[in-house]
């Protein structure tokens, strides 16, 4: 940076720099020591990574900021600082320790506190990349994971090889195969149920159709019409086929159709670009037919009504990381 800068220019030019590049975030600097930032980006095919040392003590974004930066991303970082970090998000606290991990995501609600030592490494992967791959991922988020699995040994260790320079080189087809590997691992690491253990093991055709057929939900859950006849007809397989690659992935058909759509009602309701919309109408927009089952079944997977869950959102003023 220019070196006529004053500290609070640096740190502001910064900030802009990186709003400019990653996202738009709102740091908040550390007033104990001149302010010094070093971050390193790549993105491997569906994965960005990425490492961070530097005098920040917050990160956040409003509802008001979401409104200006729509990112349908999930975060899984580490703490590779010597400090704690404390994050909230979707109504729930933790202090993610030294060497700890925590999945957070850039589309609710929440804040992220660092200590004096603010050092991560992270991985970056849209929303639907993962939930292709484990059931319900959003329910993760914020909640304590099992750093010290093999999984997740492994996955950082990759981080740490990924860094060094040239590791990736500028073959397309290896980074692409760098970033399904990481997918992988990602979702082994993170994933407690049999979607994401069946889907790392699993190879050649089979997993390549289960692929598609989680592709073609992801894409059509929000249609009405949308039923599994849909994709045999689309996938040219036989419904049985279909419901047995459904069924090693964990979640038949019509359960996980349920889910995707109880889960965009979820952040629609979260939204402040849809504040002003009916709740019959974000049914709608979901796949629901009947406004009357989606309350019963919003309430029944988040404990609360639509309405009631929209009246205890924060206001525009509080933070998301």
């Amino acid at each position: 940076m220019p070196v006529a800068l004053d500290d609070r220019q640096r740190f502001g030019l910064w900030r802009d720099l990186y709003a400019a590049q990653y996202g738009l975030l709102d740091f908040t600097r550390a007033e104990d020591r001149p302010f010094a930032a070093h971050l390193e980006f790549a993105q491997f095919g569906p994965v960005a990574t990425g490492r961070f040392e530097g005098a920040v003590t917050r990160a956040r974004r409003t509802r008001y900021e979401l409104r200006r930066d729509a990112r349908d991303e999930l975060f899984l970082f580490f703490n590779c600082g010597h400090s704690s970090v404390e994050v909230r998000q979707c109504g729930r606290g933790l202090v993610v320790q030294p060497g700890g991990s925590a999945l957070l995501n850039y589309y609710e609600p929440g804040d992220c506190l660092h200590g004096q030592d603010h050092r991560w490494t992270a991985f970056t992967v849209e929303r639907h990349r993962l939930q292709s791959l484990i059931r319900n991922v959003e329910d993760l988020v914020a909640m304590p994971l099992d750093s010290q699995s093999e999984a997740m040994t492994h996955l950082q260790r990759y981080a740490r090889f990924l860094s060094e320079e040239g590791a990736a080189g500028e073959d397309s087809a290896l980074t692409e195969h760098i970033g399904n590997s990481l997918l992988d691992l990602i979702a082994l690491a993170i994933g407690p149920n049999r979607d994401a253990i069946e889907l790392a093991r699993m190879r050649g055709l089979r997993a390549a159709r289960l692929r598609a057929v989680l592709a073609q939900i992801e894409a059509h859950f929000g249609d009405p019409e949308f039923s599994l006849d849909s994709i045999v007809k689309q996938q040219q397989l036989s419904a049985r086929y279909v419901q047995s690659l459904l069924q090693d992935s964990g979640c038949g058909f019509t359960e996980r159709v349920a889910e995707l759509r109880l889960q965009k009602a979820r952040r629609m309701l979260i939204d402040i670009r849809h504040e002003r919309m009916a709740i019959g109408d974000i049914a709608g927009a979901c796949g629901f037919t009947d406004a009357a089952y989606f309350t019963r079944r919003f309430r029944m997977r988040f404990g609360l009504s639509p309405t009631g869950f929209r009246a205890q959102l924060p206001s525009r003023d509080e933070a998301i990381i």
